[in-house]
This record gives C-alpha cells, structure tokens and sequence, in this order.
C-alpha cells in the first residue's frame, strides 16, 4: 500500500493518516531545519564580509571578537561547517525522496536558484556571499514552492471516478 500522498501513483487503497502526517511533518522540518543552516550560514558570511571591509584584509574571525557590530549571534568557524553539512544533507534528503513525486522540482530549483545568483551579481555581491548567503535561502524557497505547488496541484486535482454535483442532481431528479 503506498501511503505517501502522491497525485502520480496509484495507491492500492486507503492511505494511513499518520504516516501521511509524518512525511508532511518531515517535510516541513527539512526546510527549518534548512532555514536555520541558512541563517547561520548567512550570519557567518556577513559577518566576515563585514571584517572584510573594515579591515581591508580577507580572513576568517573565530566568532568571539567583535567585528560585526550588533547581530543576533557570532557564530563560529565549526558551526558554520556544521550548519553546511547538516543543509547539504537536508537538501539532498528532500531532493532525493520527492524526486518521483514533483517531475518539475530540478525546473523549480533551477529556475531560482539561476535567478537569485544573476540578482546576486547584478548588485554587485562578493562570490562567496551569493553563495552561502543567498543562495541557501533561494533553495530554501524552492523547497516550500515544490511543496506548495505539489499540494496545490493535488488540492485542485478533479477525481475522475467522483461524479460531479449535477451528474448527482440528475440521478436524484430522474
């Protein structure tokens, strides 16, 4: 029996409710989770770009000194490594299990991802900040849209097998 809600493969009868609810659960906790591996690694990068121009000279900071002004938090070399490798593997987790599910998800990404680093070069923005600054959100993005675009399609979708409202109004009237 196939329990994840798909609108491309037949399942062979009533899906669990639960397990459905744990694989939309799952999903939505790939994007936090890849949301706050942005964050951080939007911070980080920000942070160095920041020292960058104060001081002129192109380096790393070790997240304790004060070279960002205030910020929510300084993080450090290791969590940004950290934070880079728990989103890598949330993105390929989420890419790989829905890739049956949504044919257009490489277009989705693809599409957003090719947008937000013209954007990124247009105003000018450091290589290294396109990459771990705004590129992590714009997957972050296409995540969300090949789930709402997925679950939209499914919502709209007619059931061929369910008559329609005046096919019923029909039979009942004779």
């Amino acid at each position: 029996m196939d329990v994840r809600p798909c609108c491309q493969q037949p399942s062979s009868g009533v899906a669990d409710p639960i397990s459905s609810r744990r694989y939309c659960v799952s999903e939505v906790l790939e994007i936090a989770i890849c949301s706050l591996c942005s964050v951080v690694m939007w911070e980080y990068t920000v942070q160095n770009e920041m020292m960058e121009k104060r001081d002129g000279v192109s380096g790393q900071h070790n997240g304790a000194e004060d070279v960002a002004g205030p910020s929510v938090f300084r993080p450090s070399p290791g969590l940004m490594l950290f934070s880079c490798l728990v989103f890598g593997c949330c993105v390929s987790s989420f890419t790989y299990r829905r890739q049956d599910q949504d044919p257009f998800q490489f277009v989705i990404y693809l599409i957003l991802l090719g947008c937000v680093a013209m954007i990124g070069y247009a105003v000018g923005a450091h290589l290294h900040l396109i990459l771990l600054g705004y590129l992590p959100w714009a997957t972050c993005a296409a995540m969300a849209i090949s789930i709402s675009g997925h679950s939209a399609y499914r919502y709209l979708k007619t059931n061929p097998t369910r008559p329609s409202r005046d096919e019923e109004k029909a039979r009942l009237w004779g």
